[in-house]
């Protein structure tokens, strides 16, 4: 094997070299993880910001049921029966169903690495499982 000019290092130096190179990687790679770990994060800010999460929800619930208590339009017909509006009511179910697919796209992961660390835990086998 034919060495290239400026390479006086000794195996052994090599070798210490690719050790540190290697320890930096896992470390950065920790702190990557560290700082990608958004479950983590929001728990923690729960458990520090109790008050304000449980208020900021308080307050959301309270804005939903105002609006929902909001006086509607009734439409009715000549013959006096109540008539929905057609372009209404598909827009309703079209932005609704296109929350609930945002939602669950959002909640899926966060679901799914719940049920795994808790399987990870258990250890045993799906059949052997007690509840």
């Amino acid at each position: 094997m034919a060495e290239k000019p400026g390479s006086n290092e000794s195996p052994i130096e090599l070798r210490q070299k690719i050790a540190r190179s290697r320890e930096l990687v896992v470390r950065d790679m920790g702190g990557l993880r560290y700082e990608l770990d958004f479950a983590r994060k929001f728990k923690q800010a729960f458990q520090r910001n109790t008050v304000v999460w449980v208020g900021a929800a308080l307050a959301v619930g309270l804005l939903v049921a105002l609006l929902r208590a909001r006086p509607r339009k009734i439409y009715v017909n000549a013959a006096g029966r109540k008539v929905r509006s057609p372009e209404k009511s598909l827009l309703e179910s079209g932005a609704l169903l296109g929350v609930l697919k945002l939602g669950f796209s959002l909640v899926q992961p966060m679901v799914l690495s719940y049920l795994a660390k808790k399987l990870k835990k258990d250890g045993r086998s799906g059949s052997a499982r007690r509840w």
